[in-house]
């Protein structure tokens, strides 16, 4: 859908003229003058000679199409600053493909035949000399593991990765989609045997290990005789062992084949079995082996053996114009410090380790027009400084998140904010490392499970495009943020208990004042629309629909829970006007602290189980009670005059139900929600892209839980 261009929107850099104009091609030399005639041909070398150029009109650095970077990062800092209204540009010819690589290319010569007969004999027949090895000693590769015994999602920041066009070849797993699950557990080794009396069932462990043990299914015995004979390898398995909202990997110290069991060399925090159902937990703790030789059978994959010290690949097919790069460094692509009025336009950052695009501290920089794929943490981190834009960029393909944002002063009087602005970006299949708590958006969410926040005040999220993830679609935290206008679908394909938006915080943290207006949700089974998760004083909600078409157990359209308010029996008013819940197991839950000082008026709730939830807090504790509305809300059970929801318009017919038993409903403005076309971003993905109807992209449940962990499908 096509979107007008809100002039608020319109940035300051456009139109201006420069004085200066640096040019830089692969096919250049840094011994040119940097003409259009004469270009250089490294971003360092235009760098440099800007910093000796007059800034006070601004300079533009034009880069022909090509290929830059090849493992060293691009620096700009304080002295790379342009002057307000007359920025330093760095920007892509027009029409050419610039593409900024945190990888170096791999040569023919870097893919060896494997000749050892005890690797070949870790391999079948079938594909022995397709499988090539990549010595890492000699490339000189640092990042070269091992993984740690226990380790979290940052565990993959220890290996190199590798990619093809920008898209991330898979690291060899079984099985190749889908769970391993136990059979039971026989040793917890840490946590509470008792979630309801944590404190009297606790049993303590040598945190150096072992670690828990397991019995593992009859189905998976000849899967684990084949990972015993690597044991000194190292055998790591990955997976949701006490939660689906934690992820860890453990290395297997043991397998016992008679017993059908496996150990692990430690214990991790709270130990393994699922948490309501210990000791033995319940049989449906999903995991599966990640990085072992013996699993490699598909196009593409590879592993990193550590005792070898070599990545075995299963090389896929590519054009002759295609290259196999390898990542090994943690740094940005392009770092962005302390450096204010630089503008980043039109470029392609693909293939790192860390980050894609860094900026921190500084004032007014822009990112905008660029695509950034193939990145293992975000694609985009604004850390600090003043009003900085990221606009119109296409960021996919994404071991972490989207966009992090952070800045401000929350603690000062008045607060301070840092005024960072996300807008009109497509995020999407992002989480594919880290796979949960690593949002399309992270607008000061920290603490993954336990909660918390990092300072992120005044920051403004709208007009986004966010889509297909297993976990959150945008986390928040901290103060005085509005999102308004973002399209949000098929988030929490894997793990729930979140959801399209999402805060676990409390207000003695400087937490609250936090608006969200016109921001459409929908298509997630397992999902919840908007969450707060403990405490949510003063926040605004007006005009979204949360359409989750829920088809387990639970899923709530709006969820307002008792948080401190139990404690301290302080009052957190909220205001929830004007807001459609539709195909919802719970439209509206409502706690509060009587008598409530906020709005709840003009809401509607569609075809949901429970449409209207009322809860007051009494004595520390949660109860029903009657509704303490301010005004009119309706429910009911079929579509009440939108003009089809199945096709996702919710457009209000004239003299519909709606109308005439909610009056003070008023229109949702859908034409303003999601991307828009602008001076970076010239065309919109079409529908078939998209796949809004989930033809290509059907959900399967995930992993989804009650609240007891017990299954929804």
């Amino acid at each position: 859908m096509k979107r007008p261009l809100p002039g608020m929107l319109l940035f300051l850099f456009l139109g201006v003229v420069h004085a200066s104009n640096l040019f830089v091609s692969p096919s250049g030399s840094d011994q040119a003058d940097g003409s259009r005639e004469h270009p250089f041909a490294t971003l360092a070398r235009a760098r440099d000679t800007a910093r000796a150029l007059p800034k006070e009109e601004g300079i533009t650095i034009w880069i022909a199409g090509g290929d830059y970077l090849f493992g060293e990062s691009l620096k700009l800092t304080a002295e790379d600053s342009g002057k307000p209204g007359h920025p330093v540009i760095w920007r892509a010819v027009e029409g050419q493909t610039v593409r900024l690589l945190g990888g170096r290319k791999l040569s023919p010569g870097d893919f060896q035949a494997i000749n050892n007969p005890a690797t070949l004999d870790r391999i079948p027949s079938a594909l022995r000399g397709k499988i090539v090895s990549i010595d890492l000693d000699k490339l000189g590769v640092k990042t070269a593991g091992p993984f740690a015994d226990v380790f979290h999602d940052s565990g993959f920041h220890t290996i190199p990765d590798l990619f093809l066009d920008g898209k991330r070849l898979p690291l060899s797993r079984y099985p190749k989609t889908g769970y391993l699950r136990f059979e039971k557990v026989i040793d917890n080794a840490g946590g509470p045997t008792d979630w309801r009396n944590p404190a009297t069932s606790v049993k303590k462990v040598d945190p150096n290990g072992p670690g828990g043990t397991f019995v593992y299914r009859v189905e998976d015995a000849p899967r684990f005789e084949i990972w015993k004979r690597q044991l000194d390898r190292g055998v790591w398995l990955r997976g949701y062992w006490r939660v689906t909202w934690e992820v860890s990997g453990l290395r297997l110290s043991a397998i016992d084949p008679a017993a059908r069991s496996a150990t692990f060399a430690k214990p991790i925090q709270n130990g393994i079995g699922n948490k309501y159902t210990r000791p033995a937990g319940n049989g449906r703790e999903a995991y599966w082996l990640t990085n072992l030789l013996e699993e490699i059978s598909e196009p593409g994959e590879w592993c990193i053996d550590f005792k070898d010290r070599k990545i075995y690949l299963y090389p896929p097919a590519h054009s002759a114009d295609s290259s196999i790069l390898l990542a090994d460094r943690s740094e940005p692509v392009v770092s962005v410090e302390g450096a204010s009025d630089i503008v980043l336009q039109g470029l392609v950052v693909e293939s790192n380790l860390g980050d894609g695009i860094r900026i921190a501290g500084g004032e007014h920089d822009l990112v905008a027009g660029c695509t950034v794929r193939g990145i293992d943490c975000y694609a985009v981190t604004v850390d600090g400084g003043k009003e900085h834009v990221v606009q119109s960029n296409d960021l996919y393909d994404l071991g972490e998140g989207g966009i992090w944002l952070g800045g401000g002063d929350e603690a000062s009087l008045p607060r301070v904010p840092a005024g960072h602005r996300v807008v009109n970006n497509h995020i999407f299949d992002f989480s594919k490392l880290a796979l949960v708590y690593t949002p399309g958006v992270n607008a000061g969410f920290t603490g993954g499970g336990s909660g918390g926040h990092h300072p992120a005040v005044g920051m403004y999220v709208a007009h986004n495009l966010i889509h297909d993830t297993p976990h959150g679609g945008i986390l928040y935290g901290s103060m005085d943020s509005i999102f308004e206008f973002n399209e949000i679908f098929r988030w929490c394909l894997v793990s729930n208990d979140l959801g399209a938006f999402y805060a676990y915080d409390l207000r003695t943290r400087h937490f609250g004042n936090v608006t969200f207006r016109y921001n459409f949700m929908h298509d997630s089974r397992i999902g919840d629309g908007i969450y707060f998760d403990m405490d949510h004083p003063d926040m605004k909600l007006i005009g979204n629909i949360v359409d989750l078409r829920s088809d387990g157990k639970r899923g709530t359209g709006y969820l307002f829970k008792g948080g401190s308010m139990g404690k301290d029996s302080v009052a957190q008013p909220y205001d929830c006007s004007n807001n459609v819940a539709m195909d919802c197991k719970t439209g509206f839950e409502f706690v509060t602290l009587l008598p409530h000082q906020g709005v709840i008026a003009d809401n509607v709730a569609v075809n949901c189980v429970r449409p209207f939830v009322w809860e007051n807090v009494e004595q520390g504790k949660t109860k029903t009670c009657p509704p303490f509305a301010t005004g009119t809300n309706l429910a009911v059970a079929s579509n009440p005059g939108f003009a089809d929801p199945a096709a996702l318009d919710f457009r209000i017919q004239s003299g519909s139900q709606l109308s005439r038993e909610l009056p003070g409903f008023q229109p949702i403005p859908l034409e303003k929600i999601g991307l828009y076309v602008d001076e970076y971003r010239r065309t919109l993905p079409t529908e078939e892209e998209l796949d809004r109807a989930g033809k290509r992209h059907p959900q399967d449940g995930g992993l989804g839980y009650d609240i007891l962990d017990r299954p929804q499908h």
